[in-house]
């Protein structure tokens, strides 16, 4: 009975109050989740099934799963799941799987002993989108294979709920046309405006509004890209010329480096390398110099955006006559993307900006046409999609009615403790977070 309790206390404590990450085996993407555990005994008797709390993150709620239904059948565990949304923000893409079962055996001589593999659901169960204070369907499943029987002591089973938190849009004074956005340490924002031609700098206040915004910089010509090194404050600025401005903290005037070609959007890598895009290539420089040009694109195409990986591959979203795609630098030379079936691929029929987060996955802004069509996703580096937010639920986020259209995404930028910064073509941002 100790051995029991012992046991049980542990299961709880995976898998009730607070449920922090999980890693799937190494055949499903290796992401954390909002963990979850049910623990049986080897006959099939529940010991602990929630609910559960799931603290999203960012949110100041939680999201409650409850389990219901639950029955064992031989190898089989079935019964039903429904999600209610406490978090006090949209969560989008919501999707629930198991990750693994550990058993634990009955006999005297293997006491303490436990093995652990790898299960499933056949496809994972898709709650779609959830507004704050709404509560999903519920939905079956059917987990099987899983370990029961007599020589089984106890058996827990590992789960995890995916999807992405957006918090509410907020609207930047000024911000006429924007074309690029970049983020310090601190979260405050750099967003570059056309136009008139400036560099604003702001940090979100609340949930709705925004500090009014500081001019950063004002360069000699409307800008065409601007990256942020965080090590030291520098804010570069591209303009479409071969000239790039550097801009530093508490200096008047800018100083320049010399790309040797027109160079447009810039980017800053996770090691303070300085890129340029100039054309189907990119420029990575070493000080004030910059390196050969390693293409990206096509032939004749032309780089809209762009990040490298901690690798330092580069992935683009390049135009190639009237479409977008999106391409990696291979050894031999610019390779497509090779995005995978699954809720979010379509983003890469119609991208318009990339961005690596700091977990060294790709998200992905796209265009859609219809309501239910991807306008973020989330991929591992093999193309398999991760989470997605959809056209309609942007629209709900900016409190449009479902399947209204939405400004399109200009620009992506990384911030501090996973938040992900979407710039729209109207000039508001909004927060996302993928857990």
């Amino acid at each position: 009975m100790r051995r029991l309790a012992t046991l049980l206390l542990l299961c709880l404590a995976l898998g009730s109050g607070i449920a922090s990450g999980v890693t799937r085996p190494a055949d499903r993407p290796p992401v954390p989740g909002l963990a979850f555990a049910v623990a049986m005994k080897g006959n099939g008797d529940l010991l602990a099934a929630g609910p559960f709390l799931l603290k999203v993150p960012g949110a100041k709620g939680a999201l409650r799963l409850e389990l219901s239904g639950l029955e064992a059948d031989g190898a089989s565990l079935r019964g039903q799941a429904r999600l209610r949304n406490d978090s006090g923000l949209l969560l989008a893409g919501l999707t629930l799987d198991f990750e693994s079962a550990t058993e634990t055996g009955a006999k005297p001589s293997e006491q303490g002993a436990s093995a652990t593999g790898p299960v499933s659901l056949k496809e994972p169960l898709a709650f779609g989108d959830l507004l704050a204070g709404e509560t999903s369907p519920t939905l079956s499943f059917d987990l099987s294979p899983i370990p029961l029987g007599e020589e089984v002591f106890l058996t827990t089973l590992l789960g995890s709920v995916r999807g992405l938190a957006a918090e509410p849009a907020v609207a930047v004074a000024g911000a006429v046309s924007p074309v690029a956005l970049d983020a310090d340490r601190s979260g405050r924002l750099y967003l570059a405006t056309g136009g008139v031609g400036r560099v604003l700098r702001f940090a979100a206040t609340s949930a709705t509004s925004a500090a009014a915004p500081f001019e950063a910089a004002r360069p000699s010509a409307p800008p065409a890209g601007i990256a942020l090194r965080p090590r030291n404050g520098d804010l570069f600025v591209s303009t479409g010329s071969q000239v790039i401005e550097v801009h530093r903290p508490g200096v008047a005037r800018p100083a320049t480096l010399d790309a040797g070609r027109p160079v447009t959007a810039l980017r800053i890598d996770s090691k303070n390398v300085l890129r340029a895009a100039s054309g189907n290539a990119v420029l990575a420089f070493d000080e004030a110099r910059p390196g050969p040009a390693r293409t990206v694109g096509p032939g004749g195409s032309r780089i809209l955006s762009f990040d490298a990986d901690g690798r330092g591959v580069i992935h683009a979203v390049v135009a190639v006559g009237g479409a977008r795609r999106v391409f990696f630098a291979g050894e031999e030379g610019p390779l497509p993307f090779p995005a995978k079936r699954g809720a979010g691929s379509d983003a890469v029929d119609a991208p318009s900006a990339c961005r690596f987060d700091g977990e060294g996955l790709l998200w992905i802004g796209a265009e859609s046409r219809t309501p239910e069509g991807t306008v973020l996703a989330r991929f591992l580096p093999d193309g398999t999609p991760l989470a997605a937010l959809s056209r309609e639920a942007l629209a709900l986020l900016l409190g449009k009615e479902e399947g209204a259209g939405v400004p399109p995404i200009v620009d992506l930028a990384r911030g501090p403790e996973g938040r992900l910064y979407v710039l729209l073509e109207d000039g508001s941002v909004f927060v996302v977070r993928a857990f």
